[in-house]
C-alpha cells in the first residue's frame, strides 16, 4: 500500500490547497499537518491525537479515512524491532562466560585474577579521581510566571503553568491562572476550574449572567511534557465577528419569552418533529451549554459553517454560540443536558432516551401568521 503521508500531500496538491488554510479550517496545528505529511510520529503527544488528526485531516481531503489509518499501523507493525533475546541461541550460562574448552576456563580465570588485583591495588584512587573530575550539573534557569493581556485584537501566545492572564469584557477585567499545560489545559477561573483539551474550543460565562465572556482554544501542547507550555488562542468577544448578512438584529432581553407550550407533532410522513423553547419579536443570538454525564461522540455544526466533532467524558462542558442555529449530533442523547440561552431567557431541553442516537436542529424560524420568531428543536429522522 502507498504510504499514507505520500497520499496527504498529492491530495492536498491536486486541491490547490496550502497547509495554513488546512489548519484553520480543521482547528490542526499546522506542524502537526507537516508531521503527517512526512509520517514523523515523534512529533505527536500520543497515538490517539495521531489517529485523530490523521482522520480529520483525509477526511477534509476527501481520502478514505480508515485505509490511511490502517496503513499507518501497518507501517508500525513492520518497523517494530524483533526482540534481540529472539535471535540468539540459547546457550548455557557456563558455556557464554567459559567457552567449550579447557582454554576458555584457564583464560577467564586468568582475566578474574587481575581484575581483583586490580581492585584491591587501585580501586579507590581511580575511584577518588573519577569523582573528583566529574563536571557540576549545570543548574538551569528557573523560569519566571508571566503576566499577560488580552487586548480587542485577541491572544495568540504560548503559556505555562504558573501564568496569569487578564481579560477584559463588558467592562470588566478577570484573571485566569494557568495551573497545568499537560496534559491538557487547567486554568483556575471565577467560574472555577476548566480543563481544555488539545484542539477544543471552550466558551466561558465569567460574569455569571448566562453569557459567554471568553473563548479559549488549545492550538497546541504536549500531552508528556509540561515544560513546553502550551500554544493558547482566546477570544474576549466569542460573540463577535459574524458577518452583517449572517447575523440576525438584537433585541432587548425583555422581547424573548419562554414558550408556554410545545407546538404539535408533524402529521404522519413527515420527516420532523417540533418543540418551540423561545418566542420573540426578531431572531436572537443563542448560545448552547452542554453537559455530559457520560461518555459521547458529540458533534455540533453553528450556523451552517463552524463543525467539530469529538469524544466527551462524564462531566465535560462544551459551550456554542450562534447567530442563526445550530445542528447537533449525539451517539446517546442520554449522556448529555442541553441548555439554550436566550436574550437571559434560559431553558433546559432533554433530547432522546438512553442509548438512542440523536440528530435535532435548533434553530429560529419565522411564524407568517404573526410575524414573530420561535426558536425550536426540531427532530430529524
Amino acid at each position: 500500500m502507498e504510504a499514507f503521508g505520500k497520499r496527504l500531500t498529492e491530495a492536498r496538491t491536486r486541491k490547490g490547497l496550502e497547509l495554513d488554510q488546512i489548519a484553520r479550517e480543521t482547528n490542526i496545528a499546522r506542524r502537526y499537518l507537516e508531521a503527517l505529511e512526512a509520517e514523523d510520529f515523534a512529533v505527536f503527544p500520543g497515538e490517539p491525537y495521531l489517529l485523530g488528526f490523521l482522520r480529520n485531516y483525509a477526511d477534509s481531503l476527501g481520502l478514505p479515512s480508515g485505509e490511511l489509518i490502517t496503513a499507518y499501523k501497518n507501517f508500525k507493525i513492520q518497523e517494530s524491532p524483533v526482540p534481540l533475546r529472539e535471535l540468539m541461541p540459547d546457550r548455557p550460562l557456563s558455556d557464554i562466560v567459559f567457552g567449550r574448552g579447557n582454554g576458555g576456563k584457564v583464560l577467564a580465570i586468568s582475566l578474574t585474577a587481575i581484575a581483583v588485583a586490580a581492585l584491591l591495588g587501585g580501586g579507590f584512587l581511580i575511584g577518588s579521581r573519577l569523582l573528583s573530575s566529574m563536571p557540576e550539573k549545570a543548574v538551569e534557569p528557573v523560569r519566571s510566571p508571566v503576566l499577560w493581556t488580552v487586548d480587542s485584537k485577541g491572544f495568540s501566545e504560548r503559556v505555562y503553568a504558573g501564568d496569569t492572564i487578564n481579560v477584559s469584557s463588558g467592562g470588566t477585567a478577570w484573571s485566569l491562572v494557568v495551573e497545568e499545560t499537560s496534559p491538557a489545559l487547567k486554568l483556575q477561573t471565577p467560574a472555577g476550574s476548566r480543563v481544555i483539551e488539545l484542539g477544543q474550543d471552550l466558551s466561558i460565562d465569567l460574569s455569571g449572567n448566562d453569557e459567554p465572556d471568553v473563548r479559549i482554544f488549545v492550538a497546541d501542547l504536549f500531552k508528556n511534557d509540561p515544560s513546553r507550555g502550551a500554544e493558547v488562542k482566546i477570544d474576549a468577544s466569542p460573540a463577535a465577528g459574524a458577518g452583517d448578512d449572517a447575523a440576525p438584529q438584537e433585541t432587548p432581553a425583555s422581547d424573548v419569552t419562554l414558550a408556554s407550550e410545545t407546538a404539535p407533532a408533524a402529521a404522519p410522513g413527515t420527516a420532523a418533529k417540533q418543540t418551540v423553547l423561545f418566542e420573540s419579536g426578531s431572531a436572537y443570538p443563542v448560545t448552547m451549554n452542554a453537559t455530559f454525564r457520560g461518555y459521547c461522540l458529540f458533534r455540533f455544526e453553528s450556523d451552517r459553517a463552524n463543525r467539530e466533532e469529538r469524544y466527551y467524558q462524564k462531566s465535560e462542558l462544551l459551550t456554542v454560540q450562534a447567530n442563526n442555529g445550530i445542528r447537533i449530533w449525539a451517539s446517546n442523547g442520554n449522556a448529555v443536558k442541553i441548555q439554550m440561552i436566550a436574550g437571559g431567557k434560559t431553558v433546559d431541553l432533554d433530547i432522546s432516551r438512553p442509548g438512542e442516537v440523536v440528530v435535532r436542529d435548533l434553530k429560529w424560524i419565522k411564524d407568517d401568521e404573526t410575524g414573530r420568531f420561535k426558536f425550536v428543536s426540531m427532530e430529524i429522522e
